[in-house]
């Protein structure tokens, strides 16, 4: 079965980097939301410092969802979600497979190019590698979680608009979170504050219900 599920998730790495550089989509928008970020706050080195780390949360979340929409629609067009479906392998198990593939995927060339992004907003170098693992956590929490969308909007066609919908309001937890743990990070050195511990419960959590949620949604687009 594990040797099943990790088929699964190369597949899901090898479509997402074989679709004409997809890969490299989100990372683009995350970079282009950070390069703007200072022609709308102003470029004040104190304000960027103050604002910056909850920003990249921000622009995190965001990047994020321009792959959702992709992640099982595909499958459901070509029948390959009903071959799935008939695999001893439980669904719930195959979804996991699939959201772990695609984050690994997105969220890799993401991470890159977060210490990049860190220092155009000037936060200070000391704190870019503690923000950079709460960030780790953030994705993997926010990918999970979004898959619930993505399940939900499978069967739409151009559906990203109904993904984003359903996918924000649940992000918000996250995002609040996660901004404190910046803020906390920021202001004390402290990495594994209280924040970034309900981050890290929320990722666990989504690692243990998102599948069976998401696998329940499939079955209603399969049936």
């Amino acid at each position: 079965m594990i040797g099943a599920l990790g088929k699964i998730a190369s597949r899901e790495i090898a479509l997402t980097w074989g679709a004409g550089g997809s890969g490299f989509l989100p990372a683009a928008f995350f970079f282009g939301a950070v390069m703007i970020a200072p022609f709308a706050v102003g470029p004040d080195p104190r304000l960027l410092g103050a604002i910056g780390p909850g920003y990249l949360w921000l622009a995190l979340a965001l990047a994020t969802l321009v792959s959702l929409e992709r992640l099982f629609q595909a499958d459901l067009e070509d029948g390959t979600l009903d071959q799935l479906v008939l695999q001893p392998v439980p669904l719930s198990l195959v979804v996991l497979a699939k959201a772990l593939g695609q984050w690994l995927a997105v969220a890799g060339p993401i991470l890159l190019v977060v210490p990049v992004a860190a220092v155009m907003l000037k936060v200070a170098p000391a704190h870019i590698g503690g923000l950079l693992a709460q960030l780790v956590a953030g994705s993997l929490a926010l990918f999970l979680v979004g898959t619930i969308g993505a399940a939900l909007g499978a069967s739409v066609r151009r559906g990203g608009l109904l993904v984003a919908l359903i996918a924000l309001p649940l992000y918000a937890p996250v995002l609040i979170f996660g901004a404190g743990a910046a803020e906390v990070l920021v202001k004390t050195g402290e990495l594994f504050s209280q924040p970034f511990l309900l981050v890290l419960a929320l990722a666990l959590g989504a690692l243990a219900l998102v599948p069976l949620a998401a696998g329940a949604a499939l079955r209603l687009h399969v049936d």
